[in-house]
């Protein structure tokens, strides 16, 4: 203590302030107060965590203290990649960069205040540095040059305001660090290196077992969506599917919205089922070309890679995941299928948001040019740049940009099912839909149906239990066999797929008569089939519409060849 009663110790001061903060504020108060505020809490944590000390922080500045040189060092180049990490989503005339200084002196202590010159000269010293940028003294650089391994850019003796003498400044490139920073105390708490990591409140609290779980589910959609054997594994989890016509609500979710069995009037709906395959194997390929090259560098010992697809965006195996997927629900154009993959989309960007937060951690700005060259594989990921920067705000509008989306894409595939509807070869009357997977106008559906109904037995097989029961029938081509329609007993030995020729003889028909499954029992017309969620076969009549005679009347399986599951109504 001095002759005036007045502390005095040697510390490293640490001043830092918000570059270009009136030109933020005037754009938007609130939302850079938000962002400072979120911002400065993670240097604060920092701070604490390298043994620091908060000395103040008024408005936009933050000035502390350290026991050494080394810790404050390593506190401002933690501080300025968190930074970097918390600004990567968002559009650059919006970032909010801090500049950071450092000077070793003396300084005087009244209570939890720092005074004297050590303080000013750190404050100058922040105000030679660029955004995102540290200046440090030579007292500093020289206690931590050999210590810290970042570059170190000379600037020479500069002249400040209010200090008489030239002080010998330092840059810090912390971007072009040849090595991780080598710690000389305890590690961090786990907690704190996993705040660090994501640097968002929203994020934090459950980064790892949110990705842990957005891993399991992306593998068991490659398993259950993805895989070539998709059909089998159907037949083994399709009847939990009929737990979803338990209610109105959900029934609509195993719905098609595009042909699956049907042959229609428009060329390019037929054409999906053969485009979805292309996009399969398309998908699959780009996903294995990214594997090979991610990996294959990780086990070479190689840097991040940005060349081969990693050239043309940056995150080709979701890319490669995405299409694929996307040939998926068009072989496989279920309502819930298309949930799923919307619902995986956005899963997808989380996961790419979080890899690239740790590759900016890693490779600093050499990965933020990267960015800027490359482009993601996802639109949503340069909607996300227009959310807020963090916190539950941020969550609550990716959650409601997640609803929007999926909404506009359900109303979406409603018009589809509602434009093939339209282009399949179809008659409907008060309590009656009859629909034909081969292309027929209405007079052979009349011809076939007229045939089919004109024996008693089948009439009475008919009759309604009451008024409001509502019947679907399938005119189809006698050679033609398809394995979603209960019509007759499957061979064990013979295929199980579709058998649908172009071209086949145009008097001998199939009639298959079945009883709606519906919420909706009103239905009349068309909407017979937009409300039915399942059918149950009553008879199968094989019919010669040329002589206009019935060849068999048959019973039908109780089920189709995958069991008592939901199957496509066309």
């Amino acid at each position: 203590m001095d002759p005036q009663g007045i502390d005095r110790k040697l510390a490293a001061i640490l001043s830092a302030d918000v570059a270009g903060y009136a030109r933020l504020m005037a754009a938007d108060e609130v939302s850079t107060l938000q962002t400072l505020t979120s911002y400065r809490g993670q240097m604060m944590r920092l701070v604490q965590q390298y043994r620091g000390r908060v000395v103040d922080s008024p408005g936009d500045n933050l000035l502390a203290e350290f026991p050494s040189a080394f810790d404050a060092s390593r506190c401002a180049v933690e501080m300025q990649r968190a930074l970097q990490r918390l600004n990567a989503d968002v559009l650059p005339e919006r970032r909010m960069e801090f500049r950071i200084g450092l000077h070793l002196g003396d300084v005087m202590m009244t209570g939890d205040r720092i005074y004297g010159d050590g303080v000013n000269i750190a404050a100058r010293l922040e105000g030679l540095a660029e955004p995102g940028g540290i200046c440090i003294s030579t007292g500093v650089y020289e206690q931590v040059r050999r210590k810290l391994r970042v570059a170190y850019e000379d600037l020479g003796q500069q002249y400040v305001k209010n200090i008489p003498e030239p002080i010998h400044v330092y840059r810090v490139r912390w971007d072009q660090a040849s090595d991780s920073l080598q710690p000389t105390s305890p590690a961090p708490p786990r907690s704190d290196l996993l705040a660090g990591l994501s640097g968002r409140p929203d994020v934090a609290v459950f980064v790892v077992p949110a990705i842990w779980v957005l891993y399991v589910g992306v593998g068991l959609e490659i398993l259950f969506m993805i895989s070539p054997f998709a059909l089998y594994y159907y037949s083994a989890y399709g009847p939990s599917l009929n737990l979803f016509h338990g209610s109105s609500a959900t029934a609509w979710l195993t719905d098609f919205f595009l042909p699956h069995f049907s042959h229609t009037s428009s060329p390019w709906l037929d054409q999906t089922l053969h485009v979805g395959g292309i996009l399969v194997v398309a998908g699959a390929l780009v996903f294995l070309v990214g594997f090979v090259q991610v990996y294959g560098s990780k086990l070479l010992g190689k840097s991040v890679v940005t060349g081969g697809l990693y050239a043309f965006t940056r995150h080709p195996q979701y890319l490669g995941l995405a299409i694929l997927g996307l040939g998926t629900l068009l072989i496989w154009p279920r309502f819930l299928v298309l949930v799923a993959y919307v619902t995986m989309l956005f899963l997808y960007g989380l996961l790419a948001r979080w890899e690239e937060q740790r590759c900016l951690a890693q490779f600093g700005p050499s990965y933020r040019s990267y960015q800027d060259r490359v482009g993601s594989f996802s639109p949503a990921q340069y909607l996300s740049r227009l959310l807020p920067a963090s916190g539950v705000r941020r969550f609550v509008a990716s959650l409601l940009l997640y609803v929007g989306v999926l909404g506009a894409v359900v109303a979406g595939g409603y018009g589809l099912r509602d434009y093939s509807l339209s282009k399949i070869s179809s008659l409907f009357t008060q309590n009656m839909a009859v629909l034909s997977p081969a292309v027929l106008d209405e007079q052979e559906l009349r011809a076939a149906l007229t045939v089919a109904t004109s024996d008693g037995r089948v009439s009475t097989q008919l009759r309604p239990a009451s008024a409001r029961e509502k019947l679907l029938v399938y005119v189809v081509p006698l050679d033609w066999q398809l394995a979603d329609l209960p019509m007759e007993v499957p061979d064990p030995d013979g295929p199980r797929g579709h058998y649908q020729p172009r071209d086949f003889d145009r008097s001998l028909y199939k009639v298959l008569f079945t009883r709606v499954r519906t919420h909706h029992p009103e239905a009349t017309g068309e909407d017979i089939v937009k409300q039915a969620y399942g059918r149950d076969p009553i008879v199968l009549v094989k019919v010669d519409t040329r002589r206009r005679r019935i060849i068999a009347i048959e019973n039908t399986p109780p089920h189709v060849r995958w069991g008592d599951i939901p199957t496509p109504l066309f």
